[in-house]
């Protein structure tokens, strides 16, 4: 570790930055990213799973017991939910699982081909690369598992919408650490919370609950790591740029949020697609639940200033935020 990054006394340098916001001035506690990196990399060593073993695939899927918690499933209590059979509820409960792991994966390739340009972008021999190298392993094996949970529900992955998808292929040839780092903690972030409601939940599928379950306890680092080094990066850049970066960052949020769950789930269990999304996007309920799965993700952003200016605007009308 580089000889500047402790105090003689062996604890790890720490330091405060103020960013500017609207609402005044912001302080972060900030921490080299070497001390974060080694932390991470200690946990990663014994706290790291194999899907392959760790899941037992074979397990039996009772057909009346859901594959996601109800209260999480997009039209939940509204009249299409109450139109619905048990069976068929759980049939959409399960599909709209699948979609949403069709969506983490996407995401995670995202991640992973990121990653590999910042990590080329430092010393190979740090704790920082070494960790993102480690962060890409964790990622290529939940992107395996995810898949195997998909097929194993008997279903295939979904890509998302045309100009999601292309327009992604341009984004992914630019390096950008700022909205790099963010759009991690917002994608992470959000299925954390659907994923601890989950895993614990008994009345959930158990080959579900063991892939939620491993999800949870690894992505727990990621977050962390992506945390650390967007503090490190705000506390550098000019508020114009910071407030860019969160704008285009909201309306991205607006609109990929939207299209997590496909529309073959509601077809697949006789509901018009379109009236469907268009229920399920007016919903309080559904509304209440993608605030609740951000609000970890936008009291961080709160706090480093990515709710400055308009972005704190866009994500209150996406739903995403309470006013």
């Amino acid at each position: 570790m580089p000889p500047d990054v402790l105090l003689s006394d062996g604890r790890p340098r720490t330091w405060t930055a103020r960013v500017r916001c609207k609402d005044g001035d912001h302080t972060l506690d900030l921490t080299h990213r070497e001390v974060v990196a080694e932390r991470l990399l200690r946990t990663s060593r014994k706290h790291s799973f194999d899907p392959d073993v760790d899941v037992d695939w074979d397990a039996p899927q009772d057909p009346d017991t859901f594959y996601l918690p109800p209260q999480l499933v997009s039209i939940y209590e509204t009249p299409l939910w109450d139109g619905l059979t048990h069976r068929r509820r759980v049939e959409l409960s399960k599909r709209e699982m699948c979609s949403i792991a069709s969506f983490g994966i996407w995401s995670e390739m995202l991640l992973m081909q990121s990653l590999v340009m910042h990590a080329y972008r430092h010393r190979y021999d740090s704790d920082h690369v070494a960790y993102a190298l480690t962060e890409i392993a964790d990622e290529c094996r939940h992107s395996k598992m995810f898949g195997r949970m998909v097929r194993t529900c008997g279903l295939r992955t979904h890509r998302p919408r045309a100009p999601e998808f292309h327009f992604a292929k341009v984004f992914g040839a630019v390096y950008d650490p700022m909205p790099m780092f963010a759009g991690t903690l917002v994608v992470e972030e959000f299925t954390d919370a659907f994923q601890r409601l989950t895993f614990p939940d008994e009345d959930v599928q158990p080959m579900i609950r063991q892939v939620t379950r491993i999800h949870v306890i690894e992505e727990v680092r990621h977050i962390k790591y992506a945390r650390e080094e967007l503090k490190r990066l705000v506390a550098k850049l000019p508020a114009v740029r910071r407030r860019m970066a969160a704008y285009g960052l909201a309306q991205a949020t607006r609109l990929t949020s939207a299209q997590v769950i496909h529309p073959s789930c509601y077809e697949a269990v006789g509901l018009d697609p379109t009236l469907a999304r268009r229920v399920a996007a007016r919903s309080p309920h559904r509304r209440e639940t993608l605030a609740w799965a951000f609000r970890k993700c936008t009291a961080f952003f709160d706090e480093v200033g990515f709710l400055d200016g308009r972005a704190r605007g866009v994500w209150v009308r996406a739903g995403l935020l309470k006013p």
